[in-house]
């Protein structure tokens, strides 16, 4: 009997053909979205499986003073980092880490969150390891898959222990988000450090250098296996290296002799606009700042009372005091509103309206010309003699020697400082909201008027050199050529004589700091000016000349008292240090 054939209708066999059909479809479907669409994103997932990539960090450039010196160099130090994919127990692990660094499993989560990029890439969860911890990670690391250390480049300073230059070096921050959104395309990325302050802020690019990177092979679990030989590593490329017109020996002398005091000095080569020293006190470690650094620890340098971040040297902003009589003596001369024969009568008081205003000797100077009034800084000659100008002509001489406005030194956040004129009067107080009597407050360096030590620099030397209007400056020469201001040669030579007299003639307000050399002449002109918050201020600025050597100063005392007594004894034992080779000839009366 033969078998009967089994019957499939045609309609059932189509469907099951369909279906077959469909299944191949969607396996090719999904060989092509593996194989070809998809295949670089697999590739790389299946490469971080195998391969890791380690980043290495460029080394910033070092700094220099002018003789050679390094001021901010780098060291090493030790960050662990964990690969967010490797950890097979992400809270066993970190619990772990947590003790072997002694650092609160809450702050290692916070960073690991901070500093993440992707779960295939190392972040960073603590740096500045001590040698001793990271041992302990060591011995346990087949118990640790996904964590690794590396090291990072940290600043260090090599002369902090005599030269510290904190305000002008300036410190490292790690970037914030604001600035990582802007310069993440340079090569930034959470956790890097950038220049915060000083020149590490302003010269940023030139220092940083640029990161590289290496492969390493690792296991399943995340473990060393070794380097991946197919791939080539990019080595990071250093930052370059600065060299500064900083001479390290006089700066150390500079913040010597301000220790301990709330003051700034600035000293310039008067001829190149050189800054040989540029010292704000109080100052800080910036050892301090080259590590991790707790919030409060970082809240107690923004809000300290002494305002140690704060570079009075160019940020600061005073009134001069009788500094300043010398600006209003060079408009009084070229303006031929006096001469040495123009004398005033000085009976301590000058009666102006209905208010009286003082000179500092209250028994007064008696007669007295231009000369002596310079010499003995007498309140009531300049008194008179701004009576004798409006106020837009003694702005013209001010704004000539660059007050109101920046120097233009190579450093952030430099101030202009205000040199008040009429437009700015009106501005302030109204058409009728002030009178010509200000102007008597501003020919002795008071009222409106504030400026910079730096700015008060650059006008020592602005006279020193009889008027070669040089840029201040301090790793990058200008590149324009300093303009000359004209005077009259007799107003130039009599300047000079007055300000050598106030050094070095009996009755000279800074006398008592002459310095006692045949080779070097020091001239100078002493300030003491008000300050409604308390004390008085205590200025002295001048410079000094030996051979072809010319050096400006200025420098300033908070609450310091007067200038003859107090500045100008200090300017004087920075001049002798600086010029050290006659120094056990020079003496201090």
């Amino acid at each position: 009997m033969l078998k009967s054939e089994i019957y499939v209708p045609v309609n059932r066999r189509n469907t099951a053909f369909t279906v077959v059909i469909l299944l191949f479809l969607i396996l090719f479907v999904k060989l092509y979205i593996l194989m070809i669409h998809s295949y670089e994103e697999y590739r790389s997932k299946a490469d971080y499986n195998r391969i890791r990539p380690v980043i290495t960090y460029a080394p910033r450039g070092n700094i220099f003073d002018r003789n050679g010196n390094v001021l901010a160099a780098n060291t090493s130090v030790y960050a662990i980092y964990v690969v967010k994919d490797e950890l097979t127990n992400p809270v066993k692990e970190l619990s772990q880490v947590s003790g072997y660094l002694d650092i609160p499993l809450k702050t290692l989560k916070q960073n690991m969150k901070k500093y993440s990029r992707n779960r295939f890439l190392p972040s960073r969860i603590a740096r500045d390891v001590k040698v001793e911890k990271l041992s302990l990670l060591e011995e346990h690391k087949n118990e640790l898959p996904g964590v690794i250390y590396s090291t990072l480049p940290v600043r260090y300073y090599p002369m902090q222990d005599s030269v510290r230059a904190s305000h002008l070096l300036g410190y490292l921050r790690e970037i914030g988000p604001s600035e990582l959104s802007r310069k993440g395309g340079r090569g930034y990325a959470g956790g890097d450090f950038i220049g915060a302050s000083g020149l590490e802020h302003f010269y940023e690019s030139h220092l940083m250098g640029d990161k590289g990177h290496y492969y390493q092979q690792v296991d399943a679990l995340g473990r060393e296996a070794g380097e991946v030989s197919d791939r080539e590593p990019v080595p990071a490329i250093p930052g370059n290296d600065l060299y500064l017109t900083i001479d390290s020996k006089l700066q150390a002398d500079v913040e010597k002799t301000l220790d301990g005091l709330k003051a700034s000095s600035v000293v310039l080569n008067a001829s190149t606009g050189e800054v040989l020293a540029m010292v704000s006190k109080p100052d800080f470690r910036l050892s301090d700042f080259a590590g991790f650094m707790e919030t409060k620890e970082w809240q107690s340098f923004q809000n300290s009372k002494e305002d140690l971040l704060l570079n009075r040297a160019i940020i600061g902003r005073y009134p001069p005091g009788s500094a300043m009589k010398l600006i209003t003596a060079i408009a009084g001369l070229e303006e031929k509103l006096t001469n040495l024969d123009w004398t005033v009568e000085c009976t301590g008081n000058y009666y102006y309206g209905d208010r009286v205003f003082r000179c500092w000797r209250e028994d007064g100077h008696g007669i007295v010309n231009i000369s002596r009034a310079v010499k003995e800084s007498c309140n009531i000659y300049f008194y008179q003699l701004i009576q004798r100008m409006n106020i837009d002509t003694w702005y013209q001489y001010a704004t000539l020697f660059g007050f109101g406005s920046k120097t233009g030194i190579d450093l952030p956040e430099e101030k202009s400082g205000i040199a008040p004129s009429r437009k700015f009067m009106d501005r302030k107080y109204g058409k009728r909201g002030w009178t010509s009597g200000t102007l008597l407050n501003i020919s002795i360096g008071q009222g409106d008027l504030l400026v910079t030590p730096l700015q008060m620099s650059r006008f020592a030397a602005i006279l020193a050199t009889k008027g070669k209007n040089v840029t201040p400056w301090v790793a990058s020469r200008p590149d324009a050529q300093a303009n000359k201001i004209s005077l009259r040669e007799s107003t130039w030579e009599l300047i000079h004589e007055m300000m050598f007299n106030v050094v070095n003639e009996t009755g000279g307000t800074a006398y008592n700091s002459r310095i006692e050399s045949t080779s070097i002449k020091f001239y100078g002109k002493t300030g003491t000016a008000q300050n409604p918050l308390g004390e008085d201020h205590a200025w002295f600025i001048g410079f000094a000349k030996k051979g072809s050597q010319t050096i400006s100063i200025s420098l300033i005392v908070e609450n310091g008292g007067t200038g003859g007594s107090i500045a100008a004894p200090l300017a004087s034992k920075i001049m002798r240090s600086y010029f050290n080779d006659e120094s056990q000839n020079l003496v201090i009366r």
